[in-house]
Formats: structure tokens, sequence, C-alpha cells
């Protein structure tokens, strides 16, 4: 006899699906930049899924709170860090594959692979901000 429980089953079928297709994603795409568009959106989108479809066969206050803390955490930090890898590839100098797979383009902020100036300048105003509260 099957244990069927719609209102569990439909979100966490729901939420595989997403992780899933986050899965072919990563695997799929040609750069960095949206394989880790993939992996952060669809995986916490998928995890949201499963989360509720838990907290819903669970029935439990405290569960549901823990479940709810855990998925704002995680909707909070993960587009953060996706922002924050893709930046330092950008200045590390990691072009982004375009159109036909081409790595050529235009670079709208002009900093491709500017690091070490961008280092450089953060070191000279943090010397500059020393050297003032002395």
């Amino acid at each position: 006899m099957a244990d069927v429980h719609p209102l569990r089953d439909i979100p966490i079928l729901i939420g595989a699906f997403f992780v899933l297709t986050a899965a072919i994603g990563v695997l799929r795409f040609p750069d960095l930049y949206s394989r880790l568009h993939a992996s952060s959106k669809l995986v916490t989108l998928g995890s949201a899924g499963i989360f509720l479809g838990v907290a819903l066969e669970l029935r439990d206050t405290a569960a549901f709170t823990r479940l709810a803390a855990v998925l704002l955490f995680q909707f909070l930090t993960t587009p953060l860090t996706a922002y924050l890898i893709a930046q330092a590839a950008y200045l590390r100098g990691l072009p982004p594959a375009l159109g036909n797979g081409s790595r050529r383009g235009i670079d709208e902020w002009g900093a491709l692979g500017q690091a070490p100036h961008v280092a450089q300048a953060d070191r000279n105003a943090q010397q500059a901000m020393t050297a003032e509260g002395e």
C-alpha cells in the first residue's frame, strides 16, 4: 500500500525537479557565471520545496520554525555568495562565454582582470586611512 500524501509530496517533487534542473545546468552550461546562476537560484528554490514538504509532513511547530530559519538563512546568503564568487572570477580575469561559445564580448564595466589594480587601490586607501587616524 502506497503512502501518498499530495500536500507533502507535491512540494517535495517540485523541489526535487528544481534540484535536478540545477544539476543538469551545472553540467551543461559553458562557463562559471551561468553555472553559478543555475546552482544558486535553482538549488535555493528546490530546497524551499523540499523544506516545505518536510514541514508539512512533520506537523510540528518547532520543526517548522527551524526549517523556516534555515530557509531564510539560505535565501539571504546564497545570492550574496554567488555574487561574490562571480565578482572574484570577473576581477581575476575569467571572461564569460558569450553567444556561440566565443570568449569575446563587450566588457561593460571595464574591470575584467583588474584584481591587482583593485587590490593596490584598496591597500592605498587603507594606508591613507591609517595615516589619517594617527
